[in-house]
Formats: structure tokens, C-alpha cells, sequence
């Protein structure tokens, strides 16, 4: 298996490690791109809802699982 591994550097001194275990493809980058987006907007309203209602927490979890998947 090939995989590819890039650094990405932070504010500061930190780094974060991507690393593909499949071909870079265009598909491929595609969906690293969408699943980036995805998880880093996850963990954003995680830390902003993190001292707010724990309703609202729950409903915006509901709203994630019920769009369509992509492609």
C-alpha cells in the first residue's frame, strides 16, 4: 500500500499530520477536502456549544445526521 503524508502548519509552532492511504487522486482529494470541512465544522460547534444549551447541542447533532450523504 502507498500512502501519502503532508504536514500542515499551524499558528505557533504546531503541525498537523494528513496522511492518504489511498492513490492522490482528484476523487480522492475531493473527498479529503469534503471530509476536512466536515469534521473541522464538527469540532468548531462542538467547542462553541461547548458551554451552551445542551438542546441546541442535541438538534444541531440531529441536523448532521440527516443530510444526504455526498459523494
Amino acid at each position: 500500500m502507498t500512502s501519502h503524508q503532508f504536514t500542515v502548519p499551524l499558528p505557533g509552532s504546531q503541525t498537523a499530520l494528513v496522511t492518504l492511504t489511498q492513490p492522490l487522486t482528484l476523487d480522492a482529494l475531493t473527498g479529503l477536502e469534503q471530509a476536512l470541512t466536515d469534521t473541522l465544522g464538527m469540532w468548531r460547534r462542538d467547542l462553541v456549544g461547548a458551554g451552551g444549551d445542551a438542546g441546541a447541542i442535541e438538534y444541531a447533532s440531529w441536523l448532521q445526521q440527516l443530510q444526504p450523504a455526498r459523494s
